[in-house]
């Protein structure tokens, strides 16, 4: 799937400070974002929604801007990469009895 211009993603950043465990990994957050730049099939430019101080303690605002951000299809993405929202498959709905 090519990057465009309006395009929901997920952006990969870590989890504010006072989240964090003591020892260990540094956990991750993947946050929605809207792209608004594309640099060719991997980097782009993003607006990111956070959750206030849940997503970054140092930034209030509701909305960022990250710039070259860089697409990281792994199953365990990076900080700050973006990727394509998972996919949920679609619940199954029972079949309705015919009368």
């Amino acid at each position: 799937m090519k990057p465009t211009i309006g395009r929901i993603v997920h952006f990969v950043q870590e989890k504010p400070a006072s989240y964090q465990p003591k020892e260990g990994p540094r956990g991750l957050v993947h946050l929605p974002a809207i792209i608004t730049a594309v640099w060719g099939e991997s980097c782009v430019n993003l607006q990111v929604f956070t959750d206030g101080t849940n997503s970054d303690e140092q930034n209030m605002a509701p909305v960022k801007w990250i710039m070259s951000a860089n697409l990281d299809a792994s199953e365990t993405p990076q900080a700050r990469t973006w990727h394509w929202p998972e996919m949920q498959p679609a619940p199954s709905i029972p079949a309705q009895p015919t009368q």
